[in-house]
Parts: C-alpha cells; sequence; structure tokens
C-alpha cells in the first residue's frame, strides 16, 4: 500500500505545508510565548528538545490519521507563522476539530482566518467531512471573531476543568460549510 501523502494546501498569501525540523526553533519561540501559550491552552516546554518531540508527535498523528498539523508559511517570510489542525475524533466519523495557533508577530493580519479558511475547504471539499467543531478560551476575542467570521455556530460555554478557564465551543455543520463555499459567501477575512 502506498504511504497516504500529506495535503499541501495554498492561499494567495499562504502555504500550510507538513511540519518539518526547520519549523522547531519559531515553535519554540511561540510555546515560550507566555500569552501565546496561555491562550492556546500550552504548556510552556522547559528547552528546545520538546520540539523534536513536538515535531515527531505531529508526524505520528498524520501516519495513524488522528490529525493533519500543517505549519503555516507566509509568502515572503522565512520562518513559520504558526499551525493549524484537524483532529479527528475516534469516535464520530466525518468531524474534526479546527485548531490554530499564531506567532504574536502575526496576530492581526488575517492569516488565521485565511488559514482556517482553506482547511476548512479541504475538510468539506476533499475530505467531505459532516462538521468542524473548534473551542477556545473565552478571552481569545481574535479566535472567536474568527470562527464567526467563517460561520462557527455557538454550541456551548464550559468551565476546562484543567485551568479553570472559561472557553467556548462552537460548530460548522456541512451543508452550512458547503453551502458557504459553493456562494463564494465565505468571508475573506
Amino acid at each position: 500500500m502506498e504511504p497516504v501523502r500529506f495535503p499541501e494546501l495554498t492561499t494567495p498569501r499562504l502555504v500550510l505545508r507538513a511540519p518539518s525540523e526547520r519549523d522547531i526553533p519559531a515553535w519554540f519561540a511561540r510555546a515560550t510565548d507566555v500569552e501565546s501559550a496561555s491562550l492556546a491552552g500550552d504548556p510552556i516546554p522547559a528547552d528546545i528538545s520538546a520540539g523534536a518531540r513536538w515535531f515527531a508527535h505531529s508526524r505520528q498523528l498524520f501516519t495513524d490519521g488522528k490529525a493533519i498539523k500543517w505549519s503555516i508559511d507566509q509568502v515572503g517570510v522565512s520562518e513559520p507563522t504558526g499551525t493549524i489542525t484537524l483532529s479527528f475524533g475516534a469516535t464520530v466519523a466525518k468531524t474534526a476539530a479546527l485548531g490554530f495557533v499564531l506567532a504574536r508577530g502575526h496576530w492581526g493580519q488575517g492569516l488565521g482566518s485565511e488559514a482556517a479558511r482553506e482547511v476548512i475547504r479541504y475538510a468539506f471539499e476533499t475530505l467531505a467531512l459532516q462538521k468542524v467543531t473548534a473551542e477556545a478560551v473565552a478571552r481569545k476575542i481574535a479566535s472567536l471573531r474568527i470562527l464567526a467570521k467563517l460561520g462557527f455556530k455557538h454550541i456551548e460555554s464550559y468551565i476546562d476543568d484543567s485551568d479553570g478557564e472559561r472557553c467556548e465551543r462552537f460548530a460548522l455543520d456541512g451543508d452550512i460549510g458547503k453551502a458557504l463555499l459553493s456562494s463564494n459567501k465565505m468571508p475573506d477575512c
């Protein structure tokens, strides 16, 4: 059997590609930024060796069919701007969870929404998913705005047991997502 090829996605400003070892320094810089790590709900790594584990884990998730994690490259920028992930739940077929994290220097430029829009397009058109979900901490206003702009509907608010943080859960139904894509009403954020 031939191995599954990693899906590279492109937009006018971005290339979403498989993570590589060259991404580790940029990942470490983002992961050790206290505010960025806090908003992403990630623990702060002790040292850069955690980057090798992050990279290996990303590859293994893809190999096992559990997630696709893309590194986000901005055209003309030498280091990756962040990551975006589709995680596939074992219990719910045709559903995936969307997550994205950008380095602080790339916040507020529309890159997160551009990457998310392309991943949603891939999820519904290529993978034929029926639903994409997303979660964000309530104080992560930019992410909440991105999800709203992309047509996600608020499902519930909850308190994360691990840190006591208020979070929001969203879903985008495949029929709505496909309608937005086919009518070109998917926002150009």
